[in-house]
């Protein structure tokens, strides 16, 4: 049976990152699997089948183009579009959300459309029961899962100028706190001549951060790839990850670099104090100040044996947000 894996985008939350993984390891498991999204959103770098629909797409077109495909049945990641369109083909769907999660738009019939759902799968963390007001009986509970990646890949992307790399992912805007980020690079940078900076993501401040690599001769050391790159790649060829975000995102890819066995320098926003055991797996400084995070990153790239100390640390993110548990919720039963 042929299973479509549509992933959503939000503002605080992408299904990219958990769908593409969760559409390999289907795949990996024998079934015949889709990678479905919005044209433009889908990773170049996936050896599966893909299946773009353009933004203001509707369901019936989106359900005329499962049945061409000839799918099975229906995997959505925060896409309750991508629901109403299996219903319309007459498919058995499963939709997944993290709790507590709300559409930029409010949709009328979420309530059916997750009644309906032959599962829904519902990313949090606690034990009180879920909300009975929005999900029924079908629903799940289930921790964010770890997309771990194997470390120590030495077959380096083309990208890489230098040997030890530092890598950081998240939104080019003030939140993300690449500002920051950089100006720390530029103090850094002279004295570690062998390292290298690559940001990936994109925002209304990415004109702005190459404007400030250009001007202070950091274009040698430092590049900003699309939040489109192949970030998995960067993170198994990297030594370092740091998250230097003003306020609680890019959590997701904090605990994906722990998982894949790198010691990592995060800002204390709320979540990260929950992944980073502070001088234990990584180091936490305080957001949006500059001489913290110098401080923090010098020490860990200076460090060797520290580094190594909090990658075998941070490895063990693997065992306590598997992915093989999550994955487990969309199998064909």
């Amino acid at each position: 049976m042929k299973t479509i894996v549509f992933v959503g985008n939000h503002k605080n939350f992408s299904g990219l990152r958990l769908g593409t993984r969760l559409a390999h390891v289907l795949a990996e498991k024998g079934q015949d699997t889709v990678l479905a999204g919005i044209k433009g959103k889908l990773p170049k770098h996936t050896k599966l089948t893909t299946l773009e629909f353009a933004a203001a797409a509707k369901a019936k077109s989106m359900a005329e183009a499962f049945k061409k495909a000839g799918a099975g049945r229906v995997i959505s990641l925060v896409s309750l579009p991508a629901c109403e369109a299996a219903a319309l083909a007459g498919l058995p769907y499963i939709y997944c959300e993290p709790e507590n999660f709300r559409e930029e738009k409010a949709v009328k019939n979420k309530k059916t459309m997750l009644r309906k759902a032959e599962k829904v799968v519902v990313i949090g963390k606690g034990d009180k029961p879920l909300d009975k007001k929005l999900y029924a009986s079908n629903a799940v509970r289930t921790a964010n899962p770890a997309v771990w990646v194997e470390h120590y890949n030495y077959d380096k992307p083309a990208c890489f100028k230098k040997e030890n790399n530092i890598v950081a992912a998240g939104k080019l805007a003030k939140s993300g706190g690449f500002d920051v980020l950089l100006k720390t690079w530029a103090r850094l940078a002279p004295a570690h001549g062998t390292w290298h900076l690559t940001i990936v993501g994109d925002g209304v401040n990415k004109a702005a951060l190459k404007k400030f690599i250009e001007k202070n001769g950091l274009s040698e050391s430092t590049e900003i790839v699309p939040a489109d790159s192949d970030l998995y790649s960067l993170l198994r060829n990297a030594d370092i990850y740091v998250s230097p975000a003003r306020e609680a995102e890019g959590l997701d890819e904090l605990l994906d670099a722990m998982a894949s066995k790198l010691p990592v320098v995060a800002t204390d926003v709320a979540g990260a104090d929950e992944l980073v055991a502070n001088a234990v797996s990584g180091l936490l400084v305080n957001a949006g100040e500059e001489e913290p995070l110098t401080v923090a990153l010098d020490d860990l790239m200076v460090n060797w044996g520290k580094r190594v100390g909090m990658a075998i640390e941070a490895s063990h993110m693997k065992d306590r947000f598997p992915f093989d548990a999550f994955a487990a919720l969309f199998d064909e039963e």
